[in-house]
């Protein structure tokens, strides 16, 4: 290292830009400022981009020429917009995920603050005067002169004003650009969050009471922004007052009112409709549970708890418990759930006890709502932070406590470009800002129930439920008994939902597929109708009419006669929600029901609606996929539906286990959580499988313990590491032999490591279970080590050499550390 004379540089991670950070200078005028963290307008060959600053150094390597580093142009935030925990936490997070930092730190930036410069068009005094004669047009082709005439028309001129002219006007921009007579500028879109404002009417000297008492419609207008404080928004008064735009005008001459311009910030408007949720005395096991974790949160320290809890053991009471104790510190709570739907619940819950202190971070907030409530968590003027996976990465200031509620949930796996994991990316940000977090479930992931019973993390259990209510009682109805009519709804399922209907209850009916039926297969040839992008069926949903793959949106007519034999009718087979639906209507045509899958939910307020339907017993029904399986509070959902427990059982995953044992124990404890007790009907192909079994006895400690043995003997996590290697590409044959050249790649990596001592396997290459997604092919390659650090070694020299191979050029390599899923 040489020094850089006295000049510092600014490590620059470009958003939307190269991979790999790039150094700037930083002029004289921004030396006394804290770049770090903070957006930066930098050159980027001929164009402008945004950046953010990673790191300022004064000593840099000999190969980086101070001639050749251009200055940064423009500092965009007023201080650093991310704090200094989270830019290390997005570090961490570039290296463990093998990811690229800009890339990481484009997950963390709403939208609206990546920005992205517009390109516009400018004729030069030099070009109008060469353009304008009589002699301009003469031997141009018709697009060259419809571009001349546009410029004349107007000086600034955009790229898509040009699209309807016609051919030959690009050949002649670069024409006039190359003379000077046209110059090319970038024009930058806003760079701060979007702002709403409100007109306020602010009250300043009282009236005359006789004026008062002569007008009905004054009085009433007075009376009104009296009571809220002497200031009312004028959309307010205008609801309530006849006559609101005279007296306005009229007072404002006078100077009693007057009208002021101010921010609002727009909350979320997707709380589900709660009755008043108010602090209640916690139960001896509840009282136990928080002051075990107590001292961590009143003294902050990193310390990782797992609260397991039975379902309606009052989790939720402790994470309020708790947040109290982290805010009446003075320091921010940041809490985490699996999936939209949920958070609507938390949310009402949280905002009865912080009203204006909480905010939401979720997709299904407007941009607008996203954009006010960026700003209140960057501003520091919350004290909860509550939200969906995305929220890990929230600019929390002064951070005491993290929640990860559900912390089992598979969803807080992102699955696309960065692919991390919620809860472990929660537990590392803790780490880093040395706070506890507490892992809440009643089915803990295997990851965290094995971490908690070594004492790597502090085990919490909750065994009762609160009010000492019974848990529900489970009954296995074993489907192999049953044909024809009773494959959806068996007789002892449908004398169950009339007992319930009877005795003025509720029912959930799950089953996590959904459409009408699964796919359409000819009975004659065999042959199954498939999307022509994907390896999968196309499933029939009878609303639409049509068939739909679930991966891409293909859509198609209901087939008719077989396009393979040319003779046999398709006929559908299997069934989903939407035929669950229909047999209920088939068997109780009085009673109401309640839709919640992927294709009735299509925004988040229709989530809290239907849901907010359900709790006011507007329906007697409610059937879902796994939607409606966890931590939702129906105090009067006595009867719980499975149509299907093995439907996730048979996925080609090891977790398949894992994932079932918690959905059928998860919706199970939507039964009896009010005053009356609740009742399972499990329908199930394999009655004596251990994961039915353990099911029904809502018994997880045995699954755990039977499927610890399990994955210790093959070797699978959480006593290994793993990394999944996608490789996907246009070709089948290309994508197949770089698949086969990065699997040669991964075991001579083997070899040589092992050489140092450390225990690496290598497993495939081979075809993933959906071969072909989205008109990609794909592979599977799959890493493991018993060590972190072994893994991330092993992977930086595969991923090393692979970039030297030219057919890698021809594909698209995913790292997927700690996968999920293998499909």
């Amino acid at each position: 290292m040489t020094p850089f004379d006295a000049n510092p540089l600014a490590l620059c991670a470009v958003l939307r830009g190269p991979a790999e950070c790039l150094h700037y200078r930083v002029p004289e005028s921004c030396r006394s400022l804290d770049l770090v963290g903070r957006r930066v307008v930098v050159p980027l060959g001929y164009r402008e981009a945004v950046a953010v600053v990673v790191a300022v150094e004064k000593n840099l390597s000999w190969h980086l020429k101070k001639d050749a580093l251009k200055d940064l142009r423009l500092v965009v935030d007023e201080a650093p917009l991310l704090p200094q925990d989270l830019m290390r936490l997005c570090q961490w997070m570039s290296r463990y995920y093998f990811q690229p930092l800009p890339s990481v730190l484009e997950a963390v930036l709403p939208s609206s603050l990546l920005a992205r410069p517009q390109k516009w068009y400018r004729l030069t005094e030099e070009g109008r005067q060469r353009l304008q004669g009589a002699a301009r047009l003469e031997g141009k082709n018709p697009g060259a002169q419809a571009l001349e005439a546009a410029f004349l028309a107007r000086e600034e001129r955009r790229p898509k004003d040009f699209e309807s002219l016609p051919k030959g006007w690009k050949a002649h921009l670069k024409r006039l650009e190359s003379l000077g007579w046209v110059v090319r500028h970038d024009v930058w879109p806003r760079l701060e969050p979007s702002t709403k404002t409100q007109k306020i009417v602010v009250l300043r000297s009282l009236l005359d009471e006789k004026r008062i008492s002569a007008s009905p419609h004054l009085r009433r207008f007075l009376t009104v922004l009296q009571d809220s404080g002497g200031t009312c928004s004028l959309s307010d008064l205008r609801r309530q007052v006849p006559q609101t735009s005279y007296w306005v005008r009229k007072l404002t001459a006078e100077g009693a009112v007057t009208v002021e311009e101010r921010e609002v910030l727009r909350e979320s408007p997707l709380a589900q409709d709660l009755e008043h949720h108010v602090a209640v005395a916690l139960t001896p096991e509840q009282q136990a549970a928080v002051n075990t974790m107590l001292g961590s949160v009143l003294s902050p320290s990193f310390q990782p708890f797992v609260l397991y809890g039975v379902t309606g053991s009052g989790k939720t009471e402790i994470y309020l418990q708790l947040a109290q104790k982290t805010v009446n510190q003075g320091r921010t709570v940041l809490v985490l759930v699996p999936e939209i739907a949920l958070s609507t619940q938390l949310e009402a819950q949280f905002r009865a006890r912080f009203g204006e202190a909480l905010a939401v971070w979720h997709s299904g907030l407007a941009s607008g709502v996203r954009d006010d409530q960026w700003k209140k968590i960057t501003s520091g003027r919350t004290s909860v932070v509550l939200g969906v996976r995305s929220a890990v990465l929230s600019p929390i200031r002064n951070l005491g406590l993290i929640v990860v509620d559900e912390e089992h949930d598979l969803t807080y796996k992102q699955e696309e470009r960065l692919r991390y994991h919620a809860r472990d990316v929660a537990v590392m940000r803790a780490r880093i800002a040395d706070v506890p977090v507490v892992l809440g479930s009643a089915t803990p992931s295997l990851q965290s129930f094995h971490h908690g019973s070594t004492g790597r993390y502090t085990l919490v259990t909750l065994r009762k439920r609160v009010e000492d209510r019974p848990l529900p009682h489970i009954h296995i109805v074993d489907m192999r008994r049953h044909r024809g009519p009773f494959r959806v709804l068996s007789p002892e399922l449908v004398q169950a939902l009339e007992e319930t209907f009877q005795d003025s209850g509720q029912a959930m009916l799950f089953l996590n597929r959904r459409g009408f039926a699964s796919f359409f297969l000819c009975r004659t040839c065999g042959a199954v109708r498939q999307c022509p992008h994907c390896a999968v069926s196309l499933t029939y949903h009878q609303s639409l009419e049509r068939v739909l793959c679930h991966y891409c949106g293909h859509e198609e007519a209901v087939p008719g006669v077989c396009s393979v034999c040319g003779k046999g009718l398709m006929v559908p087979f299997g069934f989903g929600t939407e035929r669950v639906e229909e047999e209920l209507h088939r068997a109780f045509p009085q009673i109401k029901t309640l839709r919640m899958d992927r294709d009735t939910m299509t925004c988040s307020s229709k989530v809290v609606q239907t849901l907010d339907a359900f709790r006011s017993r507007k329906a007697h029904v409610l059937v879902g996929t796994q939607m409606i399986t966890k931590g939702h509070d129906f105090p009067h959902v006595t009867l719980v539906g499975v149509i299907s427990a093995d439907t996730s059982l048979q996925i080609s995953d090891f977790r398949s286990g894992e994932t079932t044992a918690q959905l059928l124990m998860q919706v199970a404890g939507r039964a009896g959580r009010g005053d009356r007790p609740g009742r399972v009907v499990l329908q199930t192909y394999n009655p004596h499988h251990h994961v039915i079994q353990a099911a029904a006895a809502l018994d997880y400690d045995q699954f755990c313990e039977h499927e610890l043995a399990f994955r210790r003997a093959l070797q699978y996590p959480p006593f290994t590491r793993m990394a999944r290697v996608l490789v996907t590409g246009a070709h089948g044959d290309v994508t197949a032999h770089a698949a086969a050249v990065l699997g040669r790649i991964g075991r001579a990596v083997k070899v040589a490591l092992e050489t140092q001592g450390m225990a690496l396997a290598i497993l495939g290459p081979a075809p993933a279970p959906i071969q072909k997604l989205k008109k990609r092919y794909r592979y599977n390659l799959y890493v493991k080590a018993w060590k972190a650090e072994d893994l991330q070694a092993a992977m930086e020299k595969i991923l090393e050499h692979a970039a030297q191979e030219a057919i890698m050029s021809s594909v698209q390599v995913t790292v997927d550390r700690d996968p999920v899923s293998s499909l």
